[in-house]
């Protein structure tokens, strides 16, 4: 009788043993065995060549899973890429790459809502990873680049909860508020001969290299401005009734320009208080209807505009800026401090978005928000001068920015008159000939990076109680001085521009 041994088998949680007969471990002679040897070897082949297949497939997953990783713990420093395009202007695109060791912390995801981070203060994140998003360099093929990412869960951006370490030192700040170092507002100016009609040969707005333009007063240097800022774009009164017809013909020809002493945008200067824009936000003004508004957090002074359902985190790294549930008076009181403490580029900084849908204006007056009162001239359903072609306005936009705030270069298709109500902001405008290559970091883009360096570009100061005139699809980027607040309108695409400055065709060009 053969001899019998057991052997354990799990079965669906439960136990059992099972009984083999030696002849089955000692082998058998008999046909149906032999049968079931080679079956079994087949079996064993087929197994062994699903494993190393597996282990191929395995293997891309565990590198790019180990990549992704890595893309987070060793990247970047964010500031270096902030500023990236001034050094590498300045250095013939010898930009400067500084790994450190970083970490997303609490990211979560729950019934496709809003994924929430917790981005701690030292947190040095660097956002853009893959090459492949920016312009093939002149005489290469172009790559492709896919986002497989399910888009769904993230349509409503990426939210987070904030830093209060700052707090303390700033209760422990005198009452009296001293203000920022450099007051833009009451800085010195120089403006240029004012020009009733514009020539229209390329010839204005004057434009310089982006390394000159850097060499004359750096990017981040907050504090010390030139003595005098020359200007260069034209400075029209408006309230003077032909330096205003002048402005409207370089409106009409797509050039940039100035406009000041504007009643609305001064009497807003002066009501504009944070407790004033608080109240509004907060919804305790009898008979007004409550704004609304939404404040953001970048781990540095840089802010890139992105869209949310379309960033892929696996792949560029964490989002550029995180949405918050801060009220108007707390963000107010962080930009008080940033302006008290010279709150360097490198550290968390905020920035207050608020908008007003084109659909207000045509509602009874009575149900406008306070923005919409206090700049009739942008929100009028019928032509003015600042909104000047209604069926295509989009409504009101407003940024309250604090010091240092870098908006990233980006071109707006609509004609863009950007009004500022308080402190100052400098909006860099690049010609033609620019390209957005301060979008990434990679070594594709050092090569960008000098390119850039030679694109024709201007700078300028927009202040209190002045208005800026951006045509469509200029290139340009705009730095808050100071606490700041500006809204804005736009007029509709102008395709053409001007044809000494491209227009449509030409970003579409750029972007290819």
């Amino acid at each position: 009788m053969s001899s019998e041994t057991e052997v354990v088998r799990r079965n669906k949680g439960t136990t059992r043993k099972v009984k083999k007969s030696s002849r089955q471990q000692n082998g058998d002679s008999s046909k149906g065995t032999r049968r079931n040897r080679r079956r079994d070897a087949r079996n064993k082949q087929l197994a062994s060549n699903a494993s190393i297949v597996g282990l191929l497939l395995l293997f891309p997953v565990l590198v790019l899973r180990r990549g992704k990783n890595r893309s987070t713990e060793l990247t970047s420093d964010r500031y270096a890429r902030a500023k990236a395009l001034r050094d590498a202007a300045l250095q013939s695109g010898k930009s400067f790459l500084r790994k450190t060791k970083t970490k997303l912390e609490n990211a979560t995801h729950r019934n496709r809502r809003k994924p929430e981070y917790n981005i701690k203060k030292k947190f040095k994140g660097m956002r853009y990873l893959d090459p492949r998003q920016l312009p093939p360099l002149p005489g290469e093929p172009k790559e492709p680049y896919k986002d497989t990412r399910d888009r769904e869960h993230r349509r409503n951006g990426f939210s987070g909860n904030g830093d209060d370490e700052w707090q303390e030192l700033a209760d422990s700040l005198p009452d009296k508020h001293m203000g920022p170092k450099v007051d833009y507002v009451k800085h010195k100016y120089k403006y240029p001969e004012l020009v009733y009609e514009p020539a229209n040969d390329g010839s204005y707005p004057p434009l310089e290299s982006m390394t000159k333009i850097f060499q004359t007063w750096e990017q981040d240097d907050l504090d010390s401005p030139p003595d005098t800022i020359v200007e260069v774009l034209q400075h029209f009164d408006y309230q003077d009734p032909e330096q205003l017809e002048a402005a409207v013909r370089y409106r009409d020809l797509e050039l940039p320009f100035k406009v000041y002493n504007v009643p609305e945008v001064k009497k807003a200067g002066s009501k504009w208080t944070d407790e004033y824009v608080g109240s509004h936000f907060n919804g305790k003004v009898a008979g007004v209807p409550s704004s609304n508004g939404l404040a953001q957090q970048s781990v540095d002074h840089f802010f890139a505009f992105h869209r949310p359902a379309s960033w892929d985190v696996d792949v560029l790294g964490d989002p550029p800026s995180l949405d918050l549930s801060w009220s108007f008076d707390k963000w107010a009181r962080h930009a008080v401090y940033a302006d008290e403490v010279g709150l360097p580029v490198n550290e968390t900084h905020y920035y207050w978005q608020s908008g007003v849908s084109r659909e207000e204006r045509l509602r009874p007056k009575r149900d406008w928000t306070f923005v919409s009162r206090d700049l009739p001239s942008f929100s009028s359903p019928n032509p003015t001068f600042f909104g000047f072609n209604p069926p295509e306005q989009k409504g009101i936009q407003c940024r309250f920015g604090e010091r240092g705030v870098t908006a990233a270069t980006h071109y707006d298709g609509g004609r863009n008159m950007i009004a500022m109500m308080t402190g100052a902001k400098r909006v860099t405008l690049l010609g033609k000939d620019a390209k957005p290559s301060m979008l990434k970091m990679s070594q594709r883009e050092t090569e960008w990076l000098r390119i850039a360096g030679e694109a024709p570009t201007l700078s300028t100061v927009l202040k209190a109680g002045e208005v800026l005139y951006v045509p469509s699809h200029w290139f340009h980027y705009i730095v808050s001085l100071q606490k700041s607040a500006q809204c804005n309108t736009r007029s509709g695409i102008h395709e053409d521009g001007n044809p000494n400055f491209g227009g449509l065709h030409t970003v579409e060009q750029c972007l290819i």
